[in-house]
């Protein structure tokens, strides 16, 4: 299903910000923490910060790049999700794939 939305962030809880498999994402970071990003091919949560895309505070990660390009080493990457050390809000918005 397509999302477009504010997501809140649990500090140091890995939160899922699609809410379907979907091939790109926009995600702004509306938090004054920096917020990292991780892909994963299916909706299992990442277990470490490996391979993870910082966003800070106010950025944007566009969507015109796929997760695919974004995360090469993550075959079939289809979920993006959101790590942070405080409380935060990011907002997302993503077609189905």
């Amino acid at each position: 299903m397509a999302r477009n939305d504010d997501v809140t962030l649990v500090a140091n809880i890995w939160t899922q910000l699609t809410n379907a498999n979907a091939a790109a994402i926009r995600v702004a970071n509306a938090g004054v923490s920096s917020v990292l990003l991780k892909a994963t091919s299916g909706v299992a949560a990442p277990t470490n910060t490996t391979g993870s895309i910082v966003l800070n505070s106010g950025e944007t990660l566009a969507a015109d790049l796929t997760l695919a390009q974004l995360w090469p080493g993550v075959a079939g990457a289809n979920r993006l999700w959101a790590l942070s050390g405080t409380n935060s809000t990011v907002s997302v918005s993503h077609a189905d794939a």
